[in-house]
């Protein structure tokens, strides 16, 4: 009598040995989703996390360029006209920076809509600042009560109101961020804060910036000068100018003013006392100046007879100068012989 075998056949056995490695398989594939999954996760957050501590410094910068702007028109009266407009640019060029780092970061997508609010508001606050002085000088420079100015100037803390409801849209936006991503404080920026609103008002400025007389224009230049070499000793009450194989005049032209001054011309005639001979004319052409800026302007290889008396008068002329006796310089000198 036969007895069926016990063993199971090869081909059962084969069977189950490749369902054991699929369920394996998809057990390792289920696994290595999962870590990835997590890893992903993880990583979406590390940037997320980035981008919100640097949103957050961002408001930081944001609130203290605030805090200056308010200082600045609250002071008004103390400031002169290059003062102030020097501060309106260094504002603008800091909010400008802002625009920029913040456009260059990564945007996860857990934050997209924080950064779309931070965005608008950055560029509503650097269009203002930009704008500002602009306004600021067609108030200064009109010759009457022009409104365009006071019109101007409305549309730039327009602008600034702008950004302020733009930031608190990122503010909400990030409180609904899930996770640790929008963990710890931001500050609030306002630069229409509900505190000095009323010190943001285009009439009021304007009215201020006129009655403030420092920031009137003002056209001054001046000029010292040294020759090169520079006298040593004198004679007869006259500074004398040593011997040398060349003669030079340094002439310092400085924007005494408080407006950027153009095409500054600097004259220099130096001739014999006596008159015997034409004397010898140069010019040069500066042609900007900023306010309190000084250059140095060189006459060089100018002739001398030794043993002779000399004028020198070097000038430094603008179209309107406030001060017209400080932009002249003048040298009676004598030229030493030959050692």
């Amino acid at each position: 009598m036969a007895y069926p075998s016990l063993a199971p056949s090869r081909r059962s056995y084969d069977s189950r040995r490749r369902r054991r490695r699929l369920i394996l398989f998809m057990i390792l594939a289920l696994a290595v989703a999962l870590i990835a999954l997590a890893v992903r996760y993880r990583t979406d957050e590390r940037r997320a996390s980035d981008y919100m501590a640097q949103a957050t410094q961002i408001a930081q910068n944001e609130a203290g360029l605030a805090a200056s702007l308010t200082a600045m028109l609250t002071a008004l009266g103390g400031l002169e006209r290059q003062d102030l407009l020097n501060q309106i640019d260094s504002l603008g060029s800091q909010v400008a920076g802002d625009v920029q780092l913040l456009a260059a970061q990564e945007v996860p997508a857990s934050v997209a809509e924080a950064n779309g609010y931070l965005t608008v508001a950055l560029g509503a606050w650097r269009d203002a600042m930009t704008s500002l002085d602009d306004a600021v000088l067609l108030i200064l420079d009109s010759v009457d009560e022009d409104p365009v100015g006071e019109s101007a100037l409305t549309g730039v803390f327009d602008l600034l109101r702008v950004g302020d409801l733009a930031y608190q849209g990122f503010l909400d936006a990030r409180s609904r961020i899930e996770g640790d991503v929008a963990a710890g404080s931001i500050p609030d920026v306002d630069y229409v804060g509900p505190g000095v609103a009323n010190l943001y008002d285009g009439v009021v400025i304007a009215t201020r910036l006129r009655a403030t007389r420092q920031l009137g224009g003002r056209h001054d230049i001046s000029i010292t000068a040294r020759t090169v070499p520079e006298p040593l000793g004198t004679s007869n009450g006259r500074p004398v100018v040593p011997a040398s194989d060349t003669f030079e005049v340094l002439v310092v032209v400085t924007n005494e003013g408080n407006l950027i001054e153009e095409s500054i011309r600097v004259a220099l005639e130096l001739g014999l006392s006596s008159g015997d001979d034409a004397p010898t004319l140069r010019e040069q052409l500066i042609l900007s100046l900023d306010a309190g800026e000084a250059r140095t302007v060189e006459f060089a290889d100018l002739d001398l007879v030794p043993g002779e008396l000399y004028n020198l008068q070097i000038t430094a002329s603008i179209t309107q100068d406030a001060d017209p006796l400080n932009n002249v310089f003048e040298l009676v000198f004598f030229r030493n012989q030959d050692a």
